[in-house]
């Protein structure tokens, strides 16, 4: 019970309207006896300093009277005089002292008892001390502050010096004292009375002005204090949707509007604060990547909806197992350093799915959580699966590795060109045939020249951003070679060109091959009519032949004879070319000496030389020592060769016509000269000589001849070339392979039984 009654105290005591009227009342009843009590303690003042004056003038009446009584020398005066003032209303006593303190007068009937003694024995004689010096006027409290004690000295005047009664001279400045006694009880009675009165005043205010405050508190202080209580309780519980109070416009006025305020303000800050979190969470589910947040003993608080669909539910399971099958933390943790150094960390590293059969490449990135003290409460470990991304770049890798091949390997040369026509990159085959280029012009690489070429497929790519073709004959090591180049534009992201791709593939055996058909076709042409010709004096010869053997005449019969022989001879060398012409010869080495075969070629055309004026001339060493050779192949050319020389010294004129047959040995080359004083050749000839079907005997020749002839050459491995000058004869140079050794016959034959 009684602490039931203490609690309600204890609660009436703290409200408000208690506080202010309470301590408003105990401060206005406080300062009223505050001011009651300075009041009447300065009314007592006023009173105790009135009866010290009226002590003084009483004490000066008596003075008065003393100096009377002394001047006349009648004592019993001041006796009368001091006994009458004695019995005066608040007088309690009067007593006169000499200058030595003797008591002399003494209105108080047990004072007088007194006379004649130093004032050191009597109540008050603090005030006595000195008498005969001290002018001055003096009072002091005694018996409790009840009676007031007044020293009036009593001044040796000059009167009263020169008095002939007088027994103290005028040195002497104080002849006494009179000490009056005055009693201050009633007047101490009725202060006291008055401070009662004041006091009970003071509390009749003190409840009055509790009474006003605590009334006005509750009609103008404690009721909006209740509405703004009640209110910022529903803020407290969230309710910031309240409506606005009308309290005034005074300060509870202006808090309540500044209440209103901040409920609209939280209201507002709520709302962003809700939008942002509903946000934040729909981002931490909905972002295409594993989240989870851990904690210091390495747990999975929270994970977001891709962690959960790729891992399963791993809430409150340790991150190591969950995701990695480990049985402790891993070695590089980067959630353990994020603890330690409150900094991101980035790792790559791999995962188990849910499916543990499956891998996930991911990359991890760790950041910090901090409390409002700053503190690392939890880690969020992001994950990005970058699985497909490995797939891709391994993909992209093996193109990488096929293209690189296939632009290795691609049978023919690829370089890639920036605008200065520089090589930024080239192929195998072109490093082959041509080496390392980089950063040489391709004009030079390709074809030895200074300067750009004036037709240039890779400038009009650069230019229109079109592929571009051309066909191009370049010359390397003395031989022609058919080029066809083709371009092609490199783009960058922006679609401009930042290089050109020049393809260019050899055809030269393309071209070979359709020379060589062309020419076949120009030679079944031209051997047709050749035939025609054949068969036209065959039919003839026969004719001749018949007609001899019908008439028994021997002479026809020789002639017409001679004319099918002659004729089955031009058959058979036309075939013989034909063949030669068409047909794919394998070379047959054999370990020969060239000097013999030369010399058995020369005397096959010496004969015929001699009979057309012509002088065959042997330039060469008729033993050149045996090595290996196609003996049959070196036969047909150097024929070929040697015919060709006497049908152009066959005209006959006033210059003796000479044919030079010469050989040489070099290193591991045969080097044979067949050269001529004909009539030569002009430009145009020479440049047709090789190409197509073409001869400079009219009907006597197929054309055939020098075609078979580089043939034979190109087929041994060697070359020919034709130094002519017009009117000035002619001279064909054949280069071909010679090993002297009988071991270089023995490996060729066991290479060629191994193949």
């Amino acid at each position: 019970m009684f602490r039931k009654y203490s609690a309600k105290i204890f609660n009436f005591t703290q409200d408000l309207r208690f506080k202010l009227s309470f301590y408003t009342g105990l401060v206005a009843f406080l300062s009223i006896v505050v001011f009651a009590l300075y009041s009447i303690n300065n009314q007592e003042s006023s009173l105790v300093n009135t009866r010290i004056q009226g002590a003084l003038k009483d004490s000066d009446v008596v003075k008065a009277a003393v100096w009377n009584g002394m001047m006349t020398k009648d004592r019993q005066v001041i006796r009368d005089i001091v006994d009458a003032i004695g019995q005066l209303e608040g007088v309690d006593r009067i007593n006169i002292y000499d200058q030595e303190g003797i008591l002399h007068y003494s209105s108080d009937p047990d004072g007088k008892a007194q006379i004649g003694k130093l004032y050191s024995s009597i109540d008050g004689s603090r005030l006595l001390t000195n008498l005969g010096e001290n002018k001055k006027v003096r009072y002091d409290f005694t018996k409790g502050s009840n009676e007031v004690t007044v020293v009036n000295p009593m001044v040796n005047t000059p009167s009263c010096s020169t008095a002939e009664c007088h027994a103290h001279p005028e040195s002497q400045p104080v002849l006494g004292a009179l000490e009056l006694k005055l009693k201050l009880t009633g007047l101490r009675s009725q202060v006291r009375k008055d401070a009662q009165t004041v006091v009970y005043f003071a509390a009749f205010l003190f409840l009055l002005i509790s009474s006003i405050i605590g009334l006005a508190v509750i009609f103008f202080v404690s009721r909006p204090v209740d509405k703004l209580r009640a209110k910022a309780q529903r803020i407290a519980r969230g309710d910031y949707k309240t409506k606005p109070l009308s309290l005034g416009t005074d300060s509870i006025g202006q808090l309540s509007s500044a209440l209103d305020e901040m409920s609209r303000q939280i209201n507002q800050r709520e709302r962003e604060v809700d939008q942002r979190r509903k946000m934040y969470q729909e981002l931490f589910e909905q972002v295409p990547c594993y989240i989870a947040v851990i904690s210091p003993d390495y747990k999975i608080v929270r994970a977001n909806r891709s962690f959960i669909t790729a891992f399963g539910e791993k809430t409150y399971k340790n991150c190591f197992s969950a995701f990695k099958e480990r049985d402790s933390k891993c070695l590089n943790c980067p959630v353990e350093k994020t603890f330690e150094d409150g900094l991101n960390h980035r790792v790559d590293e791999i995962w188990n799915l849910k499916n543990s059969d499956e891998k996930a490449h991911v990359i991890v990135t760790t950041t910090p959580i901090f409390d409002d003290l700053g503190k690392i409460t939890e880690v969020m470990e992001m994950a990005v699966d970058v699985t497909r991304l490995m797939k891709l770049q391994e993909e992209i890798k093996k193109k990488e590795a096929q293209f690189k091949a296939l632009f290795e390997n691609v049978p023919c040369y690829l370089t890639v060109i920036d605008r200065s026509y520089r090589i930024g990159f080239y192929n195998k085959m072109f490093s082959k045939d041509f080496g390392a280029k980089w950063g040489e012009s391709c004009y030079k690489a390709y074809k030895g020249r200074t300067e750009k070429c004036q037709i240039c497929p890779v400038e009009k790519t650069f230019e229109d951003g079109e592929s571009h073709f051309s066909e191009e004959i370049w010359r390397r090591n003395g031989e022609e070679r058919h080029i066809v180049v083709r371009t092609a534009p490199i783009l960058d992201d922006s679609g401009s060109i930042t290089a050109v791709m020049e393809m260019c593939t050899n055809v030269t055996e393309l071209r070979l091959l359709e020379n060589r058909l062309a020419i076949l076709g120009e030679t079944i042409a031209g051997t047709s009519h050749a035939i025609k010709n054949i068969l036209s004096g065959l039919e003839g010869g026969v004719y001749v032949v018949d007609s001899g053997l019908r008439s028994s005449d021997a002479d026809k019969i020789r002639m017409g004879w001679s004319i099918v022989k002659k004729n089955v001879s031009l058959v058979s060398d036309l075939v013989k070319d034909i063949l030669y012409a068409s047909k794919e010869r394998t070379p047959e080495l054999k370990l020969v000496d060239p000097g013999q075969v030369l010399n058995d070629i020369a005397e096959l055309f010496e004969g015929k030389a001699r009979k057309d004026g012509i002088s065959l001339i042997k330039a060469f060493e008729p033993n050149l020592g045996r090595g290996l050779l196609d003996p049959a192949g070196l036969h047909t050319v150097v024929s070929n060769l040697i015919s060709n020389a006497m049908a152009a010294c066959s005209e006959r004129t006033l210059i003796d016509h000479h044919i030079i047959l010469s050989a040489e040995l070099e290193d591991e080359v045969i080097i044979i000269d067949v050269s001529d004083n004909g009539k030569g050749m002009s430009d145009d000839v020479k440049a047709n000589l090789f190409k197509k079907f073409f001869s400079t005997k009219g009907a006597k020749g197929t054309g055939l001849g020098l075609l078979v002839t580089r043939k034979i050459v190109e087929e041994n491995g060697g070359s020919i070339i034709c130094e002519s000058t017009l009117g000035r004869g002619t001279k064909f140079i054949v280069r071909l392979p010679f090993t002297r050794t009988e071991e270089a016959l023995l490996e060729k034959e066991a290479s060629a039984a191994v193949m």
